[in-house]
């Protein structure tokens, strides 16, 4: 895979985070709104996005009204956000956002007929109505240009860093002089220029990294300074990829550093690690505080000074382990990355991270790294991103603690069914499968360590909505080097995440018995079987291609 990621609209329903001071009002109409299609669709879906996850939007629905008026608050953590409108996949359009309000109006008569169907008063509005135009425009002049439309990617992996950099600056070009043409006949909006120029540039910086990455070498300065923007306005979904890329960049040359220099990246300053136990241990002592105080001060410490250090910091190993891997990580990035980037990173590390903890742990870790932030921006998306994590935590105790596993699919929990087998692995899924006869069944092979795996399983709440009932989910998760990833930690995610179906845990013995009946046997690969129990497709499209999934899984329910 060549690092490129498709913009997810995968929706997660939030209450308004407490850490937002400003909000975006929404409100409008649907015009001429029937009552078949209020009943097919009595609600619009509102997303925008958290810089931190690119895998997720986050949403609120607007009920409607019999009139067909709504309203809607979302918060606002930058000062202009990308926002996108959904009306039960029959209506999509983005609109830039900013604290105020904006009023909406669209035709439920024309809703796959108008050529322009949104029309946007109040904040941005110049902007938002022009929107359309210019995404016609590029469309259009990517089209006539199969050098830097559709071909583009045919040979630029390939090509030299600097023939890559102008390649992709001439691509930008082009995306930008759609504008002069989309508004050709009306005062062109300013607010819609910086935004078309933001997603242009980071579309460009996004390719570079991901090219950086592809071929192994250092980025240049040029765009190494670049990440200064990071937390400027607007935010917009292709930031979002952008900001992604860049840190899987950093990930490549943190990586590399420990492996270049591990006692550095190993080992922590004394000052440090006698603040973090002074400051996170419980029911220290007064000669204990002491002792601490003093060896801040001097920030050296003999070998009695670190068996105390030792001592103490055993009295709360847990908390202080993920605070000190924390801080061996983040000293690498003070090494490498100016102020902004660093910033970014500190906040990113959680978010990369959170499957690996439990709910407590992650709220442990995101107070102290906000502790440590500088930027209210990536604060308060951390903030937001561990929100989503913890909201079902008395739905995780409760998955966490199901002891009631039998061979045949249990419901711990409306939607999630747990199963258990000493069989065979293949007498095991073909007593699964043999149980969903009469319905078509959407097969997910997955491993919570694998990143891609994590990926596509983020568009699994979407592509679940867009299927009938009679669409089953399994989730077969196959053994591997998960490093202490426990039951308890699958289980976990698995309500994080909304995975509603069956979820089948193999060991090593019974996934090397699938080996043929589950052809292929790899993380993040998919199947869909008939409900006559034979299979459509043994290498069926993944979650995130969500159009050919849907249709592929329609055609098999025939």
């Amino acid at each position: 895979m060549r690092f490129i990621l498709l913009l997810v609209l995968f929706s997660i329903t939030i209450q308004l985070s407490e850490a937002a001071t400003d909000s975006l009002i929404v409100k409008g109409r649907i015009l001429n709104l029937n009552g078949r299609l209020y009943r097919q669709a009595p609600f619009i879906n509102f997303s925008r996005n958290n810089i931190l996850q690119p895998q997720s939007e986050l949403s609120k629905q607007a009920p409607l009204e019999a009139d067909g008026s709504f309203r809607v608050s979302l918060p606002m953590l930058f000062a202009q956000e990308e926002i996108y409108l959904d009306y039960g996949g029959r209506a999509f359009t983005t609109f830039l956002g900013s604290p105020g309000t904006v009023e909406i109006t669209f035709n439920g008569d024309s809703l796959n007929k108008a050529s322009k169907l949104f029309y946007f008063a109040g904040v941005n509005a110049d902007a938002n109505n022009q929107y359309a135009a210019y995404l016609a425009e590029v469309d259009k002049k990517l089209a006539g240009s199969k050098a830097l439309g559709q071909d583009f990617f045919k040979s630029f992996w390939e090509k030299g860093p600097n023939e890559a950099r102008r390649a992709a600056e001439q691509r930008t070009a082009l995306r930008l002089s759609a504008i002069e043409s989309a508004t050709q006949n009306t005062v062109k909006s300013p607010a819609l220029v910086e935004w078309v120029k933001a997603n242009a540039d980071e579309e460009q910086m996004q390719f570079l990294y991901e090219h950086a990455l592809s071929n192994r070498y250092e980025v240049s300065k040029a765009l190494q300074d670049s990440l200064k923007r990071l937390i400027s306005p607007p935010l917009t979904g292709q930031r979002v990829v952008w900001a992604n890329r860049f840190g899987d960049y950093a990930d490549l040359l943190v990586e590399q550093r420990k492996f270049s220099n591990p006692n550095r990246t190993n080992s922590l300053p004394v000052r440090l690690m006698a603040t973090l136990i002074r400051n996170n241990t419980p029911k220290l002592t007064p000669e204990e505080k002491q002792r601490l105080e003093q060896i801040t001060l001097n920030g050296l410490a003999e070998k009695s000074e670190l068996d105390f250090l030792n001592k103490l910091f055993a009295k709360n190993e847990s908390v202080l382990n993920l605070l000190f891997n924390f801080e061996r990580e983040n000293r690498i990035y003070g090494d490498l990355f100016d102020s902004t980037a660093t910033e970014f990173l500190k906040v990113r590390y959680l978010s990369k991270n959170l499957y690996k903890y439990t709910y407590k742990e992650q709220l442990a870790l995101s107070k102290y790294i906000q502790s440590r932030t500088g930027s209210p921006q990536f604060s308060q998306s951390l903030d937001e991103i561990v929100r989503l994590e913890v909201k079902d935590s008395a739905d995780i105790r409760q998955f966490v603690s199901f002891r009631d596993v039998k061979t045949d699919p249990t419901e711990a929990l409306p939607g999630y069914y747990l199963t258990a087998s000493n069989d065979r692995g293949t007498s095991w899924i073909n007593r699964i499968i043999d149980g969903f006869k009469g319905n078509t069944i959407y097969l997910a092979k997955w491993n919570l360590a694998d990143a891609r795996s994590r990926e596509e399983l983020g568009y699994v709440p979407l592509l679940q909505a867009r299927l009938p009932e009679n669409t089953k989910f399994i989730f077969v998760h196959l053994p591997g080097e998960d490093f202490g990833l426990s039951d308890a930690l699958l289980r976990q995610y698995v309500i994080r995440h909304q995975l509603k179906g069956v979820h089948v845990f193999l060991d090593n013995n019974q996934m090397m018995d699938l080996l043929f009946r589950l052809n292929p046997l790899d993380a993040a690969t998919f199947s869909i079987i008939r409900p006559n129990g034979k299979f459509a497709a043994k290498n069926a499209p993944a979650p995130s291609a969500l159009e050919k999934t849907v249709q592929a899984i329609l055609e098999a329910n025939k």
